[in-house]
């Protein structure tokens, strides 16, 4: 399957073939749980002016929206944390394809909450090396770390695990308290926005729906008809 989302449903379709079942069923009862919130209802779109912020990035230095504009458009996407299959598909995807969105003159900026060197906690917990196997820890693109989701939850994005999900996460040994510093289970949706110079949002992706993501075509149209029609 090509393009990101086609990667994901690949992995998708392995989990529910080797995964157990019981597993499989928490999984697709929180999928349906989430798709069925008001995420999008609630969510910043396309003409809204986007929120200030100041974040510190993994690696060091604050980063603000004013410093990133001052450059060029903004796109900004949100993930869950290294220990989501789909966001470690999701980084690489938009990793190996920077050129695409940085050719249009545009930031790429991936925001999260959780706290930097990630993968070490998990692996100092003892989590199962195939949970962080494919983990990606180093990017070509600003990360930004986001304390208790303080930015998303300005866009709208954020939303609490349904207990299904929480149930597969303590399953599998993923100590959320630790890596994000909440004491809930609270995560963004994981939406990509493309944001001009003025501040304004002139794309939004949230897809409702933690198994889809902006496909990189997707970001660069928006970019072009932004350079053409600024």
């Amino acid at each position: 399957m090509s393009g990101l989302n086609g990667k994901i449903r690949s992995a998708i379709q392995h989990f529910r073939d080797t995964l157990p079942k019981d597993l499989v069923g928490l999984i697709e009862q929180g999928a349906g749980e989430i798709s069925a919130m008001d995420i999008v209802e609630n969510a910043l779109d396309v003409g809204a002016v986007a929120p200030e912020f100041e974040l510190p990035a993994y690696g060091g230095g604050m980063r603000s929206l004013d410093g990133y504009l001052a450059k060029g458009p903004l796109v900004l996407t949100f993930y869950r944390g290294i220990w989501c299959p789909y966001c470690n598909l999701q980084l690489k995807e938009y990793d190996e394809r920077l050129r695409e969105i940085t050719d249009h003159g545009a930031t790429l900026v991936a925001v999260t909450a959780e706290k930097p060197n990630a993968v070490d906690m998990l692996a100092s917990a003892g989590v199962p090396e195939d949970v962080i196997a494919g983990a990606v820890t180093s990017v070509g693109f600003d990360v930004l770390h986001d304390a208790n989701n303080t930015l998303a939850r300005q866009f709208g994005l954020v939303f609490e695990l349904p207990e299904s999900h929480q149930t597969v996460l303590n399953q599998i040994g993923v100590d959320v308290e630790m890596l994000t510093g909440q004491l809930t289970y609270a995560f963004a949706d994981p939406a990509t926005y493309v944001i001009a110079q003025d501040g304004r949002i002139v794309s939004a992706f949230v897809p409702n729906n933690y198994r889809k993501r902006a496909e990189v075509e997707v970001i660069s149209n928006a970019l072009r008809v932004l350079t053409t029609n600024p």
